[in-house]
């Protein structure tokens, strides 16, 4: 019952102190680490009174129901070594009259008997007084909402559980807990395909009898457990895009074989990823099956959709069959010039855009970037190679049949091919988005009020308008306000750093950064670590050879450090210290390790120096015990064997540390500003330090995140910087034209400026982590669309198209239809991670189905539209036209049409030319020798306006 232990139960030891010496402790408790493996791990819970939070916890009933909770979970726990069991029910249960002197059993049964209501009075005034008295500092302050000093009521309270378990068992320590809250780990439950057992309600609690609560283990990794299912959906994207390409392609077997060649990518890609000698798969690698779905797809509608066009205009069927060998053959190589290009430059781009990452100094988002780029142009190599096969087979043996299985056995009969048709009419097999896009978007943009053209007009200048609001949005992109966020809004981990903050007066002290200051280190010699094995060895450290702390110079000036670092006033939002402002967290117990401090309380108040120094520095490292100097604040944080440097018998470096009140998720806006004025502040105190202490520095967890953003941030827009450039190039190289190359790099910037305004203006976003890997994917997605419709507009030329009206109806009958399924297919791998429990993917499908739809958006609205009225007509801008007119100029003479149409020809290369390319509309010319200017302008036609 509640008679309590025998022997009080000092906190460091927790039920270790019955069976053993105290003074043997340490030394048993070392021991018994190295054999079990021992961790340190924390389980809190958090109780709240109401879910309105109104009403005042500190009530019997539900103290009562806290103690059933507590008294439940001790008896199924397997965990004896408990360090220490900080419990509210134990201020409110027990024999002593002192709430803070209290002690209760840790085995046995508990009896939770309804307290009565003095009882509970006198503890609640108790509390009251000791905060009045001591503020934060009172030990009653970690269990107490804010107001509670004004009011004597407090809507949360809590329990801290601090145990040693064996690294394997760390993950059932919230077992017993969860177990009475009815709470689990599994499917279709919470509204969510896969769950966790630390989903609440809206305000992350779970209600239980007359209280509501909130469980952190520190043994539970809920990344790990969690995203195995996320991985699991990948396969349900898979089944979508199978679906998809099924219904567009009309064909199983040729569903079956691109989602193959696909999903054969990604393998392969591992495996030339491996070659490079990198081991490195991170959860982020897992958003690469999402984004090489949708770009798979989209390579094979394209070449499908090639062959289709193709062998409707060149050979269409007037008796239904297969083709002939040798008209096969032919249709096969048409399609293979039209097709490979133009996958290989979206291909290309979208690969770069990944590639960029490759300057970043994050390991995970560089090594992602190129599984992604190598997985991409893998699905390029097997899209003209592989596929091309596959339509063989599909259109000699499958076409046409109910069974793919038997019809592999047998050819289909030879039909009987026509003349070419290149009419409007041509290829009456057109599927439902080409007979829509064909009676309704043609028609539409190719309506007349008079000779103007109202409809691309008014869509161009809307998408322009588009434009400049997802500008504007952008430029009010702040660096993250607040913690990234990856679990759902309900998860009981989610923004619980700043839940503490807010509703304790106290806060957990586990939830704020360590501050180190570092004395002797000069450098790091990182030449030999391999990057690509974090958990690996560690690279070397240079000393400083000029540190030496003999003298009292040197000594002073270690302990002026301390009382600077103690002292160290922080004024900014990101410093938790509401009644101090000072970076140090101030409490009743000690919050500071100062080394030299304790060795001159255990040396008997004084520091020797010279010769006596080290021997003396060296027999305190050995026998003193950090817990004897410092409290559980930072008991777990200081050890002096690590501390204080020996090395080869030398003294090489020193540490102090604080526990400061900066959240160890203190968001990038917050902890830059922090960090840029501790550096500046600690800058300015070395300039007092002796010169054996001038290579100080500082060292903080949260720091080292702020510069993990700072990279992320930074190769976003080195992405951008290094993408669009080459998104120009690939599109120049593509369409050989400048005017239509200069518009389509305008619609992809547009896409990517509207992707991330959407982020500021409808979700409420900063540029985060998510925000900057997206960055990268949204450049790369947003090219595709653009330049399979740039590429196909200029390649009506060649068909002896030259109205830009024309050519811009031909590219959308040639390529319309393949855009809308790619976008669809995309959109479609990513929808499915709104299914996900990470909402980091969730983030992820949305920006992905996003940037698809102003893919979308800017490429048959937006680019399309300016093609109607503005674009190039005849060979206004074309390079060759250029090399042309150079050519001319170094002759000083005039070109003849046949000298122009050869120019043409060495320009073009062996490009096939199904028709015969019409003749310009004027001629290029050249007075004598005089001095011209070369311009790629040689048949634009007055617009109609």
């Amino acid at each position: 019952g509640w008679a309590g232990s025998p022997v009080p139960l000092p906190r460091a030891e927790g039920t270790l102190a019955k069976f053993i010496d105290p003074d043997e402790a340490p030394a048993v408790k070392r021991r018994l680490s190295d054999v079990l493996d021992l961790e340190d791990h924390t389980l809190l819970l958090f109780y709240k009174s109401d879910k309105a939070g109104t009403e005042d916890v500190f009530t019997p009933v539900r103290l009562q129901d806290m103690c059933k909770l507590e008294s439940a979970w001790l008896k199924v726990t397997k965990f004896p070594t408990i360090r220490s069991f900080d419990s509210v029910v134990k201020l409110f249960y027990g024999p002593e009259p002192v709430p803070s002197d209290r002690t209760m059993p840790l085995d046995g049964e508990w009896e939770c008997g309804l307290l009565d209501e003095a009882s509970v009075s006198a503890t609640v005034a108790a509390m009251k007084a000791s905060i009045d008295a001591d503020g934060p500092r009172s030990p009653y302050a970690r269990f107490v909402h804010p107001n509670f000093k004004d009011t004597a009521t407090s809507v949360y309270t809590r329990t801290a559980v601090s145990i040693k378990v064996e690294k394997d068992l760390a993950g059932d320590l919230a077992d017993g807990v969860m177990d009475y809250l009815g709470r689990e780990y599994g499917w279709l439950q919470d509204g969510m395909i896969s769950s966790s057992a630390y989903i609440g309600e809206e305000d992350s609690f779970v209600p239980k009898d007359s209280i509501r609560v909130r469980v952190v283990c520190t043994g539970t990794d809920e990344m790990t457990i969690m995203v195995a299912p996320d991985f699991l959906l990948a396969f349900a994207s898979i089944m979508l895009v199978f679906v998809i390409l099924s219904t567009y392609l009309r064909s199983v077997f040729l569903a079956c074989c691109g989602m193959f060649q696909i999903i054969l990518s990604m393998p392969v890609a591992a495996l030339i990823y491996k070659g490079l000698t990198i081991d490195f798969f991170d959860f982020l690698h897992i958003l690469v099956v999402y984004l090489v779905l949708g770009i798979g797809a989209d390579d094979i509608f394209v070449l499908v959709d090639a062959f289709r066009h193709v062998s409707e205009h060149m050979a269409p069927l007037v008796k239904p069959g297969r083709y002939p060998d040798e008209v096969l053959k032919d249709l096969l190589k048409r399609t293979w010039v039209r097709s490979a290009g133009a996958i290989f430059n979206t291909s290309f781009t979208t690969a770069m855009a990944f590639m960029s990452c490759s300057g970043s100094k994050a390991m995970p988002m560089r090594t992602c970037g190129w599984y992604a780029a190598i997985s991409i142009l893998l699905n390029w190599i097997f899209t003209i190679t592989f596929t091309p096969a596959v339509l063989v087979i599909w259109h000699q043996r499958v076409q046409g049949s109910k069974c793919c299985i038997t019809s592999l056995f047998k050819l289909r009969p030879v039909g009987e091919v026509g003349p070419p048709d290149f009419s409007e009419k041509a290829g009456s097999n057109m599927n439902l988005i080409e007979l829509a896009l064909d009676r309704f978007y043609i028609r539409g943009m190719n309506w007349q009020l008079g000779k103007v053209r109202p409809v691309p007009w008014i869509v161009a200048i809307a998408g322009l308008a588009l434009a400049i609001q997802g500008t504007y949005f952008t430029s009010q992109l702040t660096p993250p306000r607040s913690a990234e966020v990856w679990f759902p809004n309900e998860h009981m981990l989610t923004d619980f750093s700043t839940f503490m903050a807010e509703n304790y007066y106290q806060p957990d002290y586990k939830d704020y950064a360590i501050v180190e200051v570092v004395f002797g280190i000069k450098d790091f010699d990182i030449t030999d670590i391999d990057i690509y094995n974090p958990g690996g060895p560690g690279g070397k450290v240079i000393f400083d050879g000029a540190f030496d702390l003999s003298t009292e110079e040197a000594q002073d000036g270690v302990l002026s450090t301390c009382d600077w670092l103690n002292n160290l006033r922080c004024e900014f939002v990101g410093c938790n210290n509401v009644g101090y402002n000072t970076l140090r967290m101030q409490s009743d117990k000690k919050t500071h390790s100062c080394f030299l401090e304790d060795f001159r309380e255990w040396n008997g108040g004084t520091l020797p120096v010279g010769d006596a120094f080290l021997p003396a520095l060296k027999d305190f490292r050995e026998n003193a015990a950090a817990g004897d100097y410092n409290s559980e604040f930072l008991v777990d944080e200081v050890s002096y064997k690590e501390d204080i440097g020996i090395v080869d018998g030398e003294l090489r470096y020193a540490v102090i540390k604080i526990r400061s009140t900066m959240s160890v998720d203190t968001p990038y806006s917050q902890g830059n500003e922090i960090n840029d004025f501790i550096e500046e502040q600690l800058d300015e105190h070395i300039k007092t330090l002796p010169a054996p202490l001038a290579r100080a520095k500082l060292v903080c967890i949260v720091f080292a995140f702020l510069d993990l953003s700072r990279e992320l941030l930074n190769g976003l827009f080195q992405g951008c910087g290094i993408a669009m450039p080459i998104s120009f190039l690939v599109v120049l190289a593509s369409t050989r034209n400048l005017v239509v190359s200069g518009y389509a790099v305008i619609s992809v910037a547009s896409i990517v400026l509207c992707v991330l305004g959407f982020c500021k203006s409808a979700m409420d976003w900063d540029l985060g982590v998510g925000e900057a890997i997206a960055g990268v994917i949204v450049i790369g997605y947003s090219v595709d669309y653009v330049v399979h419709l740039a590429h196909i507009y200029c390649e009506a030329g060649h068909h002896g198209i030259t109205k830009r009206e024309e050519r811009a109806a031909f590219a959308v009958r040639n390529m319309g239809s393949t855009v809308f399924a790619g976008a669809i297919t995309t959109a479609g791998s990513g929808l499915v991670m709104f299914f996900c429990f990470f909402y980091f993917f969730i983030k992820m499908a949305i920006l992905i189905c996003v940037t698809i739809m102003f893919s979308f958006i800017f490429s048959l609205g937006f680019f399309m539209s300016v093609m109607w009225v503005l674009g190039p007509q005849g060979k206004f801008g074309d390079l060759p036209n250029c090399s042309g007119s150079m050519r001319m100029m170094s002759s000083g003479g005039v070109e003849t049409g046949k000298q122009a149409e050869a120019a043409q020809t060495a320009d073009d290369g062996e490009k096939a030319a199904p028709m015969p390319v019409a003749a310009p509309t004027t001629e290029r010319a050249a007075a004598g020798n005089a001095a011209v200017v070369p311009v790629c302008v040689d048949d634009w036609e007055e617009t109609e306006v």
